[in-house]
């Protein structure tokens, strides 16, 4: 179960799910960031208080590069002696979709995720190890432009989990985890504010009925991109993220 909440927690509070980047939206767009946004430096403060439902990382610090069209270019986690730990590169196609994601731990190749197509909208994405062996593959069910259900199979073609997404003004309000014989395995709401930023998630473990409610507060630059995140779980602090954001400029013309 302790796996179970720690990738769901992944896929809801990290930078972008990973289905996010192969979206039709830009990556700022669906990283809900304003502005001409070039690079991110985060970094994650941890506290020693604990949630079951909180993810503890490895490396606390990572880092982002866009495009001037709002594309992620690279991004990678540093370890705590600042050598880079893991990284991603992204290619486009030329409609501006993500077409490759090749990742690396250090210097060594670790795979890569190869989406596929079914008349010019992404419907999956195939996960490849360092060898180009099919690890697993993710399929898509869309409702209008958003992706509503995400089925995960193993390397033989098996479904393991799903995932459903429920949205709300095109920002995700609701998602259910299934097991491999339906069963919900847990269920999370969202609020969000003004801006469009989560603040507060109720996260319930459906097989010991457990609920959890992290709230969130924010610190806001001149472009409204949050640059200070505070998470909270009963009242105590989990942990700070501080985000240093780096914009193109803009020439002036005269």
């Amino acid at each position: 179960m302790k796996k179970s909440i720690n990738l769901l927690m992944i896929a809801f509070i990290a930078f972008s799910c990973n289905s996010e980047q192969y979206h039709l939206k830009s990556n700022l767009v669906t990283a809900n960031l304003k502005g001409n946004v070039w690079k991110i430096d985060r970094t994650i403060h941890d506290t020693k208080n604990k949630c079951a439902c909180a993810l503890k990382t490895e490396c606390n610090e990572s880092k982002y590069v866009y495009d001037s069209k709002g594309n992620l270019l690279v991004s990678y986690t540093i370890d705590e002696n600042g050598s880079i730990n893991d990284s991603s590169k992204y290619i486009y196609n030329r409609q501006g979709v993500c077409c490759e994601i090749t990742k690396f731990s250090g210097k060594k190749l670790a795979g890569k995720e190869v989406p596929f197509f079914e008349r010019g909208r992404v419907t999956g994405v195939k996960t490849y190890d360092e060898n180009g062996k099919i690890e697993s593959t993710l399929t898509y069910v869309y409702s209008g432009d958003e992706i509503s259900q995400e089925n995960t199979l193993n390397s033989n073609g098996a479904v393991i989990s799903t995932i459903h997404k429920e949205f709300l003004n095109e920002q995700l309000v609701s998602q259910t985890e299934k097991d491999n014989n339906g069963n919900v395995v847990s269920i999370s709401k969202f609020k969000r504010n003004a801006n469009n930023d989560i603040t507060e998630c109720l996260f319930t473990v459906t097989q010991d009925t457990k609920e959890y409610i992290l709230t969130y507060e924010y610190e806001y630059d001149t472009n409204g991109n949050w640059i200070k995140q505070t998470k909270f779980y009963d009242n105590q602090i989990v942990n700070i993220v501080v985000r240093n954001i780096e914009y193109f400029k803009v020439l002036k013309l005269i």
